[in-house]
């Protein structure tokens, strides 16, 4: 799931929200010649669509950063992991296993890439009478296959995480990096690949004036929605 900054939830909010203002305030006029009914029943439509749409944002914007967090512990452990020594590994391995290692013969291969089937062939190359399991951060396609057919187990860095989480050993990690400036949040919200949908919106919009009761209303909203679209197209940085 892509990441989603509290700013563009509460823009996507507020343009949800307007819209459902524009439809409502604009067929209540036009039907019942109240605008005053029009505009009470504008504003109630304007914030029961803002809060549900900010609801409902907000929290797949949540489990994103739920996502998120647990993906950037997984990296540092994975950095850490591959700083250790044979002793080091050996003794995260047991504490992941609880010092079961009897029956199976346990391999630390922790590298920065994932794990090749060469590195996995030549690592599995002694016959020591017990099966064996290599521990490493990530394994490539082709050792995974490799693995299967050898009969090996493969235990990568986030299964071997969730035990140490389980058995209460996780190791101290590094602290993470510096939080974020807000500039460079807002600066992140603004992307290159947001002018397309935002100009397709913008004259979407732009052209529903020519079918509506009172175009003046899509014509500003649409207009808005347009100069975000150069904006992004302007001073958005591409991913």
């Amino acid at each position: 799931m892509k990441r989603q900054s509290l700013f563009a939830v509460i823009l996507d909010s507020a343009l949800a929200a307007a819209c459902a203002f524009i439809l409502i305030f604009t067929l209540t006029r036009f039907y019942t010649r109240r605008p005053v009914l029009g505009l009470c029943l504008g504003i109630a439509a304007f914030a029961a669509a803002g809060a549900l749409a900010f609801l409902r944002l907000n929290a797949r914007r949540g489990n994103a950063l739920q996502k998120g967090r647990a993906q950037k512990k997984l990296a540092a452990f994975e950095k850490y992991t591959c700083t250790l020594s044979a002793a080091g590994a050996a003794a995260l391995i047991a504490a992941a296993t609880g010092g079961n290692c009897t029956d199976i013969e346990y391999i630390a291969l922790f590298r920065p890439e994932p794990l090749t089937a060469n590195e996995l062939c030549a690592a599995t190359a002694n016959e020591s009478g017990r099966r064996k399991c290599v521990v490493c951060n990530r394994a490539g396609d082709a050792a995974e296959r490799f693995a299967k057919e050898a009969g090996v187990e493969i235990m990568t860095a986030e299964r071997l995480y969730g035990k140490l989480e389980s058995a209460g050993a996780l190791p101290e990690l590094p602290p993470d990096a510096a939080r974020t400036k807000l500039t460079d949040r807002l600066k992140g919200a603004v992307q290159r690949s947001n002018a397309g949908r935002l100009m397709w919106c913008g004259l979407c919009l732009t052209a529903f004036s020519y079918f509506t009761f009172y175009p003046v209303y899509y014509i500003i909203s649409g207009g808005i929605v347009l100069m975000l679209a150069a904006i992004c197209l302007v001073f958005g940085k591409r991913q």
